[in-house]
C-alpha cells in the first residue's frame, strides 16, 4: 500500500508538472519491424557493427547496449566452416570471402571501439558460464559504503568483443513485491570490486569524474542525487510521449535526420515481444527493459531521482503509534471533537510533507504513517462506538427511569383527587403486559405487537386516568351514583387528558411513547361496537393500546372495592368480560383474558390494596 501511495503521488505530481525539455536520451529499438525486415535474433554481428557505424555518423555523445554478447557469432564464415568441418567433415564450406569479413565479432569490436560504446554485463549469485571480465573500477568507492550483496558470477561479452572496454554496467534490475519496477539499484558489488549501472555506466563514460560528496551523495555531471543504504533510487516514469525512440530498421536503411541523433545519448535495445526483455511498471504498463535505464539516465539529468531512506517506515510507523496512544487518550478524556481534529491534522500534515520532501528529492514512505494510523483511527472509532453507545444506552435507561418516575409522580397527582389506590395503576398496568405478551406469543396482532410495543404500553398505562386531576372532588370522591349532569363531567377525563399529555408534546415534540400515552388516556373508555365515549369510536379505529387498557381497567374496577360498590368476585368479573365480548371489548381480547383469566386473578391477589371482597 505505502507502493500505491508513492505511485499515485508521483502520478498527480507529474500530471501537474509541465517540463519543456527533451529526454536526452534516443532508445534504438530492435523492434518486431526490425527482426521482419532483417531476420529473427539473433542478428549476425556484422549487421549490428553497421548498426553502430551508422549511429556514430550522426555524431550522439555516446553509445551504450543493453545487448550481452557471452557466444561467438556461428554465423561468422570462420566459425561456420569450422563447424561444417568438425560435425560433418566438410572443408571450406564458405569460400571467396575477403579475409576481413571472416569473423563477425572481430568486425563487431572494432566498430564498437570506434564509437567508445558501453557494454552490458549480468551479475548472478549462481554460476552461468566461464567468462572473465577484465573491469577497470571507475567508481573509487569504499566497498563498506553500501550494503551490497557480493555477486561471485558475471555474464559478459565474449573476449573478441568486451577486448579493450573498461566501460561496462550491469542490466540486473529487480522489482517490488507486487511484482513492479519502481527503484533503480545503481551499484553492485562483484567479487572485491563495485560494478555501476548500465544507465550510470553510460553516463561516466561522458563524464569519468563520478564524485562522493558526502555518504551517499554523489555528483555526475554537474547533477547531484542521493542513494539508500543499498545505492538505490527510486525511478520517476514519463508520459510515453517523452521517449524517444527510432527503429532500428530506419537506421540501417538510412531514413532518418541527423539530429534526431546528434548529440543524444543511444541506448540500443530491444522492445520485441518475443525476446521476453520487459518489465511491468506502475500503472500496469509492460515495457522494454532498456527503457529503464533510458529513464535513469533522463531523471538524473532531469534531477527527478527520489531516494527512500531505510529508516523511515520503522520512524513513520513509530510516530503513528504515538498518535494512537494520542487518541486513546483523548478518548478516555471524553475529548471526542479533539480526536477528528488531531487526525485531520495528522493526515493533512502528512501528505503535506510527503510532497514536499518528493520536491525535495525524498520519499519518506508515509504509507507506514498514514495506514496504520487510518487503522489504529478505525480501531479508535469502534471503540468509541462501543462506548458512546454504552452511555447513551445508561443515559436512555436513566432518562426512561427519569420519564416513568415524572409520569408515576403526574399520576399521583391525579391520585390525591380519585379514590382509586397506586395499587390499580400498578395492576393495570400488569394486566396489559400479561396479556399482550401472550397474544403475542400466540401470534396475535403479530404485525401490530412486538416486545419494545409491549414495554411502551406498560409504561405509558398509568397515564390512562391522568385527565381525572382536572375532574372537582366533588363528583370524584361522591360516594353515591352520579347524577347524568355530574357523569358528562367526568366523561371529559379522557379530553383533559388528551389535553394535559398535548401541552408535554407541543414543549419536546411527538414521539411513540407520547402518542400512545394519549391515545390510552384519550381512547380507554371506548367501546368495540361504537358505544363508548368520547369520539364513539369502533372496532379497528380504537387504537390498539386504548382496547387493552380497556379490558384492564374494567377488570380491576370490576374485582376491586370502590366507595360506590363492593368488589364483585373474580368469576363474575369474568362473566361480565365474557359478556362484553364484540360489544365493549376486542373479541380477540376476550378469547385471550379467558385463557389466562387465573394470572389475572394472581396479580389481583398479590398487588392487593385490600379493598377486594365477594
Amino acid at each position: 500500500m505505502d507502493y500505491k501511495i508513492y505511485d499515485l503521488t508521483k502520478e498527480l505530481l507529474t500530471s501537474s508538472t509541465n517540463k519543456d525539455q527533451s529526454s536526452h536520451v534516443v532508445i534504438v529499438d530492435i523492434d518486431d519491424a526490425s527482426l521482419n525486415t532483417f531476420g529473427q535474433w539473433p542478428w549476425p554481428r556484422i549487421l549490428l557493427a553497421q548498426l553502430v557505424s551508422d549511429i556514430n555518423t550522426y555524431k550522439p555523445t555516446t553509445i551504450a547496449l543493453d545487448i550481452i554478447f557471452p557466444e561467438k557469432d556461428r554465423t561468422s564464415p570462420n566459425n561456420f566452416n569450422s563447424f561444417y568441418h568438425k560435425y560433418l567433415n566438410i572443408s571450406n564450406a564458405i569460400v571467396n570471402i575477403p579475409e576481413h569479413l571472416h569473423d563477425n565479432d572481430t568486425i563487431f569490436s572494432r566498430a564498437l571501439q570506434k564509437t567508445q560504446s558501453t557494454l552490458s554485463v549480468y551479475v548472478s549469485k549462481n554460476y552461468i558460464m566461464q567468462n572473465n571480465c577484465d573491469y577497470e573500477d571507475k567508481l573509487k568507492l569504499p566497498l563498506d559504503l553500501f550494503d551490497l550483496h557480493t555477486y561471485p558470477y558475471v555474464l559478459c561479452n565474449t573476449e573478441k568483443i568486451s577486448a579493450n572496454f573498461a566501460n561496462i554496467g550491469f542490466i540486473n534490475t529487480k522489482v517490488d513485491e507486487d511484482g513492479l519496477l519502481r527503484r533503480y539499484q545503481l551499484i553492485r558489488r562483484y567479487q572485491d570490486t563495485l560494478l555501476p549501472s548500465l544507465g550510470l555506466a553510460t553516463l561516466l563514460k561522458i563524464d569519468p569524474d563520478f564524485i562522493s560528496i558526502n555518504q551517499r551523495t554523489f555528483e555526475i555531471m554537474g547533477h547531484q542525487f542521493n542513494t539508500d543504504k543499498s545505492s538505490n533510487v527510486l525511478l520517476s516514469y514519463y508520459p510515453e510521449t517523452w521517449y524517444k525512440k527510432i527503429s532500428a530498421q530506419d537506421i540501417l536503411q538510412k531514413r532518418i535526420k541527423k539530429e534526431d541523433i546528434a548529440g543524444k545519448i543511444i541506448l540500443i535495445g530491444s522492445s520485441s515481444i518475443g525476446l521476453f526483455d520487459h518489465v511491468i511498471i506502475p500503472g500496469g504498463k509492460h515495457v522494454a527493459g532498456v527503457k529503464i535505464h533510458a529513464t535513469l539516465i533522463d531523471n538524473l539529468l532531469q534531477n527527478d531521482l527520489l531516494v527512500q531512506p531505510k529508516y523511515y517506515p520503522t520512524l513513520n510507523t513509530l510516530l503513528s503509534l504515538v498518535f494512537t496512544l494520542i487518541f486513546f487518550i483523548l478518548l478516555v478524556k471524553k475529548y471526542n471533537t479533539s480526536i477528528l481534529v488531531v487526525f485531520s491534522a495528522a493526515v493533512f500534515l502528512g501528505i503535506f510533507i510527503n510532497i514536499y520532501s518528493i520536491y525535495q528529492g525524498y520519499y519518506i514512505s508515509i504509507g507506514y504513517f498514514i495506514l496504520p494510523l487510518l487503522l489504529h483511527f478505525f480501531i479508535v472509532g469502534i471503540i468509541f462506538i462501543f462506548i458512546d453507545t454504552y452511555d447513551r444506552r445508561v443515559f436512555s435507561e436513566e432518562l426512561n427511569r427519569s420519564h416513568v418516575a415524572l409520569l408515576d409522580s403526574m399520576v399521583h397527582v391525579a391520585e390525591v383527587h380519585d379514590i382509586e389506590t397506586g395499587a390499580h395503576i400498578l395492576r393495570t398496568k400488569l394486566y396489559i403486559k400479561t396479556l399482550a405478551l401472550y397474544m403475542y406469543s400466540k401470534g396475535v396482532y403479530k404485525a401490530q405487537l412486538n416486545k419494545d410495543i409491549i414495554q411502551m404500553m406498560y409504561l405509558t398505562a398509568s397515564m390512562h386516568d391522568i385527565g381525572k386531576v382536572g375532574i372537582p372532588d366533588s363528583i370524584l370522591k361522591k360516594e353515591g351514583k352520579l347524577t347524568p349532569m355530574e357523569y358528562e363531567v367526568m366523561k371529559t377525563h379522557p379530553a383533559l387528558g388528551k389535553h394535559i399529555i398535548n401541552n408535554a408534546i407541543s414543549s419536546y415534540n411527538l414521539n411513540n411513547f407520547f402518542l400512545m400515552a394519549r391515545n390510552i388516556a384519550e381512547f380507554h373508555h371506548e367501546k368495540w361496537d361504537g358505544t363508548g365515549y368520547p369520539h364513539g369510536l369502533k372496532t379497528d379505529e380504537i387504537p390498539l393500546e386504548a382496547r387493552f387498557m380497556a379490558i384492564s381497567d374494567v377488570y380491576d374496577a370490576l374485582v376491586s372495592r370502590r366507595v360506590y360498590k363492593k368488589a364483585f368476585s373474580y368469576e363474575k368479573a369474568i362473566k361480565i368480560i365474557s359478556e362484553g365480548r364484540a360489544t365493549h371489548f376486542d373479541p380477540k381480547m376476550v378469547d385471550a383474558f379467558l385463557e389466562i383469566q387465573d394470572e389475572f386473578a394472581k396479580i389481583a391477589e398479590i398487588h392487593t390494596d385490600n379493598t377486594h371482597g365477594e
